[in-house]
């Protein structure tokens, strides 16, 4: 059986749902190691939203982490777009046009709406539809609030994903007729509250170690929330952000200067920091409080 190994985030699950429409047969692992880890994998498996850790021969990659070594001995299908992007531009003619509005799911998780083909609100209208997200009295007054669809869907296969119910997002994606039936979902939407009542727990409760226009939030947690956290403070602070899970060793990075910190970062030897410019994940081998040290040194 071929295995479709993806990164565990709304990209990485639409990339492998698309993916699996045109691999008959194949097994869907949403990865909890190490980012790109090939570690289990064989010749002819996937890897989809990850750069491969090793240069494994015969490995089939969708992926838009570069760079990539140019003795690469696997396959690699990459480019600018989010994976879920290439990968429905891949395997269009595999995937039934009545699912083509879930690549909404990978392209808006990734942050880049703005790439959702004509074609694809052509299908599925119903993904320009408002949708009420709030609604409350303000001196006196009715505030009504709405978003459009297409940008709602990816928060909450998110927030399942944020909890390591991998089976329940992907079956949602997997099951869901129409876009409508993921916003309405109440394992979903309970997901979302649960991320959200934790994500405010950990801000009001953790401090901040800030240096210049860097701001460091170490916090513990069971839920997958560094990148959350690393958002909100964020666009809070006007900072770049590094929040960091000490149960877990694996935070986020955001902000203008993140190319910068990352450089600056990784010459610890007991850190790994990459992705995209702003957006970026980390993963540290050692007690939190020692990055914290070892920053006054470095910066």
């Amino acid at each position: 059986m071929v295995t479709i190994r993806a990164h565990h985030d709304a990209d990485g699950i639409t990339s492998a749902y698309f993916t699996a429409y045109a691999v008959k047969g194949a097994k869907i692992e949403l990865w909890n190691g190490d980012f790109g880890d090939t570690k289990g994998l064989k010749s002819g498996d996937y890897m989809v939203d990850m750069r491969p850790l090793q240069n494994m021969k015969g490995l089939n990659v969708i992926d838009h982490h570069g760079p990539y070594p140019e003795d690469r001995k696997y396959e690699l299908h990459t480019g600018h777009e989010p994976a879920s992007y290439l990968c429905w531009q891949k395997f269009k003619e595999d995937i039934p046009k009545s699912d083509w509005w879930k690549l909404a799911i990978g392209v808006c998780g990734d942050g880049q709406p703005e790439l959702i083909p004509a074609e694809v609100f052509e299908v599925t209208p119903g993904l320009l539809d408002d949708w009420k997200t709030s609604a409350g009295q303000y001196y006196g007054k009715w505030k009504v609030s709405y978003y459009p669809v297409y940008k709602m869907l990816s928060s909450h296969i998110n927030a399942l994903l944020r909890k390591s119910d991998f089976e329940k997002a992907l079956n949602l994606i997997r099951f869901s007729e129409s876009p409508k039936q993921i916003l309405t979902s109440p394992e979903a939407r309970k997901a979302k509250m649960e991320v959200k009542a934790e994500v405010e727990r950990i801000i009001k409760g953790c401090k901040s170690v800030d240096y210049r226009n860097l701001a460091v939030f170490v916090f513990n947690s069971e839920f997958r929330v560094s990148g959350y956290i690393a958002s909100v403070m964020q666009s809070a602070l006007d900072k770049t952000i590094i929040a960091i899970n000490g149960m877990t060793g694996r935070g986020s990075l955001r902000g203008d200067l993140a190319l910068y910190y990352k450089k600056k970062l990784n010459t610890l030897d007991y850190m790994v920091v990459d992705g995209h410019p702003g957006f970026m994940g980390l993963s540290i081998s050692v007690n939190p409080d020692v990055l914290i040290e070892d920053l006054e040194k470095i910066l």
